[in-house]
């Protein structure tokens, strides 16, 4: 069974299966990981963002081989959890 088969929103956690779309990252210097696609400047970022999170999808994550990815800014360490979910 595919691992994103278990996967129901977009940028959820690897653990749980990433949408047949994405890919299972980790930030340099940023704890865990979670799933993201890939996205361009005419391939916007998915909207479907798991329940809770209120942050909007950006394309701002530039793989070292040279792939852009998206990724829902915020700052888990801030008191508004509500962004990250």
């Amino acid at each position: 069974v595919a691992d994103y088969l278990n996967a129901t929103t977009h940028y959820g956690d690897p653990k749980a299966g990433c949408e047949s779309d994405e890919i299972a990252v980790q930030i340099q210097g940023v704890q865990g990981d979670f799933c993201t696609p890939a996205c361009s400047l005419v391939k916007k970022c998915p909207t479907d963002v798991p329940e809770g999170v209120t942050a909007a999808p950006q394309c701002a994550l530039s793989a070292s081989s040279g792939g852009k990815y998206c990724a829902l800014i915020c700052s888990p360490s801030s008191k508004d959890d509500a962004q990250c979910g």
